[in-house]
């Protein structure tokens, strides 16, 4: 079975998203105050709460909260991965770069550079239409941000992309707004990136 699907998680609910990608850091500090740091991992995981778009003091509340039902429905709780787009962070900003899988397959990656320290995070979900700068030939695979060249070397691209993503629950937890009664209060909507789709 397939498990997961192109489908964007809804706009009008990541707008209103608290989260981002972070990393994992084993940190050791001996008896002296010296300490050991050590990455886990070569690439960040990101975690987002959107709770905050179910308010009862959002006069969008109800509508989003029935947008979100049917999501979570159809991808089947946790089961089916999709589409989301950070708010904060899902453009190129001028720093699209490739690195070479082989001679005519390049994946995108954005480069994020402070004077010498640069990391560059793999992009696998890239929004239809990048521009991609140099080869011959182009093709761009949206769905594993691979681009494809005839002849030549890419160099850079531009545009927008989204992350791969699941819901981090299988079970809504909606419940009576306690101030205005309303059922409309959704707590706990967490959405969680996904490596392996």
């Amino acid at each position: 079975m397939a498990t997961f699907s192109e489908a964007l998680f809804p706009l009008e609910v990541s707008a209103w998203a608290v989260g981002g990608r972070g990393f994992k850091t084993t940190v050791i500090q001996t008896y002296g105050g010296d300490e050991f740091r050590n990455g886990a991992w070569a690439q960040p995981l990101g975690m987002w709460d959107v709770q905050d778009a179910f308010r009862s003091t959002n006069p969008n509340s109800p509508y989003n909260i029935a947008l979100l039902r049917n999501f979570l429905m159809a991808g089947m709780g946790q089961l089916y991965g999709f589409r989301f787009r950070d708010p904060q962070d899902y453009k190129d900003e001028g720093a699209g770069v490739f690195i070479a899988i082989d001679a005519t397959h390049f994946q995108c990656y954005k480069q994020y550079a402070i004077t010498s320290l640069v990391f560059q995070q793999i992009i696998q979900k890239p929004v239809s239409p990048i521009v991609v700068t140099g080869g011959t030939g182009v093709s761009v695979d949206y769905t594993t941000g691979i681009v494809t060249v005839a002849g030549g070397t890419p160099t850079s691209w531009t545009g927008n992309f989204d992350i791969p993503c699941r819901f981090a629950d299988d079970f809504p937890e909606i419940g009576l707004d306690n101030s205005s009664g309303a059922l409309w209060d959704w707590q706990n909507v967490k959405i969680q990136e996904i490596r392996n789709f």
